[in-house]
């Protein structure tokens, strides 16, 4: 309690300090304080603690003069919503950007052109510097703009100039007024739904509704499609649908016009993460346990295919990308997308992205690329997300050795079954089980926040003919009631006695050492979690340490029937090892 206290303290001060720094956020903090006071600060992150406070009033930055305030009006507001306010510099003179955009226009050539954001940063940048001149009294930027003859460069009041600078790279090469929601690192969705306020959902906070609006159809349209121009996927009243990739990597979906969208046009921003969530983040915020992340940590050190399954927004993606760092270092993989989402930390790695260019001929699908791919000898397959004709592909994949692993909109296991043996998709039943395993994930609420659960992990046995279903075993469950996940497998488990101790010679009676490995190998990812190892790439150059520890006990043993106790021998020294710190 009291360390509490001394840091709303030491965070006020430093408000002060930032508030003399940024006069316009002195002036945004006067006007506020009369309606809920002044702020808590958080300049370096906001505690997850925050999650279930009731009252919220917290400020953070996210740019460099950028801030964002979270509250909620003592009134409350009339959507039910907390409040999302971006605070950004002042804006200069509207008849300053024209004399900019003008002038550049005249210097600009065809030299000066950028391939990424950031170096297109970097020439107009140059140029602003080449066309502008510094001048310490204020500038009638009017009287210049409606003379007709601009000066050689044009005067800028230094006050302007850096808000000039921010304005201009913000609208220019970045999304305008939402440029400052996708540098947030807390939000994970962006979403406007027509006219009317932009929406997010907050990591800390959850749903938000922020102070940007649109307030006519034409004006969202406007956007829309400026947006989607800047995205290389135009959208027109012939094509209103377009899904893209931002620059940033972050996922855009954009409805065009009122004729398909009875609210008007409508956007949604999936935003994306430039360092994935590792596994052992995942396993520290509860979304599962470490021993599911070592039961996975075995099947995909064996070559298991499977499929992490769940409703929109559940976490698929992010769990599929948290455990690929379990895949041996060396394997060869072929990740396979519409839109670029998953992240792969492996050196030997082919990136394919599906192209539409509303031709088929010119075109190329996820059945196109995974066709492709199984001539590319990969040791894995990742799919972005089955839905169609290439689910098909992928039990093909399955079936010929090699082992895929996708996202799946789907759930339930008994969902999952109808949507892959029906239409487009069209599997066999008698053929699903080279599926070995399916994970369950959901958004749950609790206390009304937002979490994300495995809900259960699931062995593939294989088909009954006599009940025509198939046969399956939920080898770890969620207990929503304790938040707890319980391991139904011990002695039981199908995969790891059946498939992969079989496969490592085994006998019944030493079958408990694939129990004892599992165990291990959850001890490394806590410990890994103890000392706070939650970057993705370390967390992955660990695991690749202890791939080597455990290869190297492996492969000084004179016979196969040795292997699995040197596995256990390994796992124990890298334990140690973790522990002593040598391996981070």
């Amino acid at each position: 309690m009291a360390s509490t206290v001394t840091q709303q303290i030491e965070g006020l001060q430093e408000l002060l300090v930032v508030a003399r720094r940024y006069p316009y956020l002195a002036r945004y903090l006067k006007r506020i304080y009369v309606e809920v006071g002044l702020p808590s600060y958080y300049p370096n992150g906001i505690p997850s603690r925050l999650k279930k406070a009731s009252k919220v009033n917290v400020l953070y930055p996210v740019d460099e003069g950028v801030f964002i305030h979270v509250y909620m009006p003592p009134g409350g507001t009339t959507s039910g919503y907390r409040k999302y306010i971006t605070i950004e510099p002042d804006r200069p003179p509207q008849e300053l950007f024209k004399l900019i955009e003008d002038k550049i226009a005249e210097v600009i050539t065809d030299k000066d052109v950028a391939p990424t954001p950031e170096e297109k940063k970097k020439i107009l940048l140059k140029i602003l510097n080449k066309i502008i001149v510094l001048v310490d009294s204020p500038v009638d930027y009017k009287l210049i703009l409606y003379s007709g003859k601009y000066p050689s460069k044009i005067p800028v009041y230094r006050p302007d100039f850096e808000n000039l600078k921010y304005y201009f790279i913000r609208d220019k090469v970045g999304l305008g007024f939402l440029e400052p929601l996708l540098k947030d690192p807390y939000i994970e969705d962006i979403s406007c739904t027509g006219v009317g306020y932009v929406y997010i959902v907050h990591k800390i906070f959850g749903p938000l509704e922020t102070n940007i609006k649109f307030d006519s159809p034409e004006e969202l349209d406007r956007f829309v499609i400026e947006l989607s121009e800047r995205i290389g996927k135009p959208v027109s009243h012939a094509r209103p649908i377009v899904d893209a990739t931002l620059p940033d990597g972050s996922r855009i979906n954009i409805v065009f016009g009122g004729d398909v969208s009875l609210k008007g046009s409508n956007f949604t921003i999936r935003k994306f993460s430039k360092v994935p969530i590792s596994i052992t983040q995942i396993v520290d915020w509860g979304t599962m346990d470490e021993r599911i992340a070592a039961y996975l940590w075995i099947l995909l050190l064996e070559g298991m295919s499977g499929f992490i399954s769940g409703e929109t927004a559940s976490g698929k993606t992010t769990t599929l990308n948290a455990i690929i760092s379990f895949i041996r270092p060396t394997a060869k993989i072929v990740s396979i997308e519409d839109t670029a989402e998953i992240q792969v930390p492996h050196e030997n790695w082919v990136r394919e992205l599906t192209r539409d260019t509303g031709s088929i001929e010119t075109s190329v699908t996820m059945f196109d690329l995974l066709k492709a791919a199984l001539r590319q000898r990969p040791n894995y397959i990742i799919v972005g997300e089955i839905r169609g004709a290439e689910g098909n592909v992928a039990f093909q994949a399955m079936q010929t050795g090699h082992p895929v692993l996708a996202t799946f909109h789907a759930a339930s296991v008994e969902r999952l079954v109808q949507r892959i043996t029906s239409p487009p998709i069209n599997v066999p039943k008698t053929q699903l089980d080279n599926l070995n395993f399916i994970l369950i994930q959901s958004a749950v609420y609790k206390e009304g926040i937002l979490y994300r659960r495995v809900l259960s992990v699931n062995e593939i046995i294989g088909y009954d003919p006599k009940a025509d279903s198939i046969v399956y075993i939920p080898i770890f469950t969620w207990d929503p009631v304790k938040d707890r996940f319980t391991f139904r497998g011990k002695g039981t488990s199908y995969l790891l006695e059946e498939k992969i101790g079989v496969m490592r010679g085994l006998s019944r009676r030493n079958m408990s050492l694939i129990y004892e490995e599992l165990n291990l190998r959850a001890s490394i990812i806590r410990e890994m979690i103890n000392k706070k190892i939650f970057n993705y790439y370390d967390v992955f150059r660990v695991i690749t340490k202890v791939y080597n520890i455990v290869d190297a006990k492996a492969k000084s043993v004179s016979s196969k029937e040795e292997t699995p106790y040197a596995i256990i021998e390994g796992l124990r020294e890298a334990l140690i090892r973790l522990r002593r710190g040598e391996l981070i």
